[in-house]
Parts: C-alpha cells; sequence; structure tokens
C-alpha cells in the first residue's frame, strides 16, 4: 500500500500492468502463501491435539452417560463398558470425514488467500481506490480465510467427539438401543437441528449435523427386561426421556419463535402449511458427507405459494 501511494505521488500511473512489473504482486502473494502456511502448521497441530481430547472425552462421556441412562442396576448384577482399543479411533485424529489428511484441507488456505489477495489488490487499483480503502478490503479478504480455518477446526474436533461416542455405543450394543440427537435448542440453533432433536437412531446410523453444528448423540439404553430377559420383568424403567424438539419449539413464546424462524417461515408454520419435520433437508458433500440442513420456505412450499407468504408476512 506504501508502494502505490509513493508512486501516485510520484506521479506514476499505478494500474494492474504496474501490479504486474517487477514482480511485484507475485512476490506479495508467495509471502501471503508463506504466512499463510506457517498459520496451517500452527493450526494443524493445535487442531490434532483437540481433536484427540475430543476422542477421549467421546469415550467418556459415552460410558458415563450409558451407565446414567441404565440406572442403578438391579442387586446382584454388574455393568461393565467395554472401552475401545487405541486402533478403533486412531482414524479420528489428523483425519477428515473422508478419510484424507486433515492438512490437505488446510494447505488449501495458503493459495485461496493469495488469490483473495490478488483479486482484492487488482479490483482496488483498477477502480483508482484510496490505498486505506485497498487494505481494508484485503484484510476483509483474509478475514474469509480464517472463518474458514474456525469451521474446520470447529467441524472436525466434533466430528472426532461424536464418532468416538458412536463407536463406543456400537461396541457395547448388549446394552445399548440406540442413540437420541440432542440439539443446543436455543436461539441459534438452526430449525433443522430443532426439528431432530429428541429423535431416536439405530446404532448404525451417524448424526450427520450440519457443519459447525453442535448437535450429540445421547446414548439410548435397552431397558433391565431387555437386557435381562424374565429377571429384568418388574424393574421400573428409569432411563431419562428425551422430548421432542417440535414440542420445546412450541412451547416457546412468540417473539422466540419468529426470531427463530424469520417472519415468512413464522407465517407459514402458524398457518399449517408445513409441520416442524419438513424443515430437515439433507444434502451431501463429496468432503464432508451427508449433512442435513434447514430446507428454505420455497423448497418446502414451491416459489409461488412462498412468494405470496412472503408478501402478506411483510405487508406486500
Amino acid at each position: 500500500m506504501q508502494q502505490i501511494t509513493d508512486a501516485r505521488a510520484a506521479g506514476e500511473e499505478v494500474s494492474p500492468a504496474w501490479l504486474y512489473r517487477a514482480k511485484r504482486l507475485r512476490l506479495l502473494q508467495d509471502q501471503v502463501e508463506a504466512e499463510i502456511g506457517r498459520f496451517a502448521d500452527y493450526a494443524g497441530v493445535q487442531i490434532t491435539e483437540a481433536q484427540r481430547a475430543a476422542v477421549q472425552m467421546g469415550q467418556q462421556h459415552a460410558e458415563q452417560l450409558a451407565l446414567a441412562g441404565l440406572g442403578e442396576p438391579p442387586p446382584g448384577v454388574t455393568v461393565t463398558f467395554a472401552r475401545l482399543p487405541r486402533d478403533a479411533v486412531t482414524d479420528l485424529v489428523g483425519f477428515l470425514s473422508d478419510g484424507s489428511p486433515l492438512r490437505d484441507l488446510l494447505d488449501e488456505l495458503g493459495p485461496e488467500a493469495s488469490k483473495a489477495v490478488r483479486d482484492a489488490l487488482v479490483a482496488g487499483v483498477a477502480t483508482g481506490q484510496n490505498p486505506r480503502v485497498i487494505a481494508r478490503q484485503i484484510r476483509q479478504a483474509l478475514a474469509g480465510d480464517l472463518v474458514r480455518a474456525l469451521t474446520i477446526s470447529r467441524t472436525e474436533i466434533l466430528r472426532s467427539y461424536r464418532t468416538a461416542s458412536l463407536r463406543s455405543y456400537q461396541a457395547n450394543s448388549d446394552i445399548m438401543e440406540g442413540w437420541v440427537w440432542h440439539s443446543a435448542r436455543d436461539r441459534r440453533t438452526c430449525m433443522s437441528c430443532i426439528a431432530m432433536h429428541g429423535t431416536k437412531h439405530r446404532l448404525d446410523e451417524r448424526l450427520d449435523d450440519h457443519v459447525s453444528g453442535r448437535c450429540t448423540a445421547i446414548p439410548l439404553t435397552k431397558s433391565w427386561e431387555a437386557i435381562l430377559g424374565p429377571k429384568g420383568r418388574g424393574i421400573p424403567d428409569a432411563r431419562p426421556q428425551i422430548g421432542l424438539g417440535a414440542d420445546w419449539f412450541a412451547r416457546q413464546p412468540e417473539n422466540v419463535q419468529r426470531a427463530m424462524m424469520g417472519p415468512a417461515e413464522y407465517a407459514a408454520w402458524k398457518a399449517g402449511a408445513f409441520d416442524l419435520k419438513d424443515l430437515v433437508g439433507r444434502t451431501r458433500d463429496p468432503r464432508w458427507g451427508t449433512m442435513r440442513a434447514e430446507r428454505s420456505l420455497t423448497g418446502i412450499l414451491g416459489e409461488q405459494e412462498a412468494k405470496n407468504v412472503e408478501e402478506t408476512s411483510f405487508g406486500g
């Protein structure tokens, strides 16, 4: 930016061609890639260590939740929870959901950041913008890479935790019936996750939350009768019950419902145009696999009907 300022002060025409002369732009891009590469080195170590800790916590929490779900065992019965061997979870550390190394994804940040800087710089110079404005645009472009790095970090750490938990449940199928989808149930929770909350799933199903999703799988243990057979008859079923997200949402004040859905979606829902479960969509990504995602009003009702609802809700 200082070079641009000095060149303009000296009467030079600062154009995209000026950027390419003397390899100015290429040198800058190389520097950006090198700096982001160093960041990727640091991020890779931090994410891998966090994954390792998440795997351990996932196994510990799986055991604690399962034993809590069973409740106090009947007299003479001892419950043991099988723990996974180290080899069963090694693929959860340093790897992505598609099995490729985590570092491959982080290595993409450097070239993408370099391109973002180049595009912002060329566009700013071509339109004659002030260097301070160009610098601000470059900072914004680089911020996108930071957001992506944080998204990768959060998604992969949570995936490691969930997968370790699920494998622990599978290793103890003699006492496990399945698992229950559990969401945060706050104003930041998407409506797809609200609709999924409380739904029951088999042990061979994966919790395919969306990127940066906060949902988790709560163990659904078998009843004592299912575990012990005739000896377990008459033992009270003390397993905790997790209510449905749709019921939780229906109990919320109108202002909370409207804020979480948005005016048009809320108006259509109140009018009975769709059920909460209709908001649950499923997509497939080559890297992240299947993911739950909130469907749009257009996807549920069709383009014309959604447009009518939006016009009505906004007073159109």
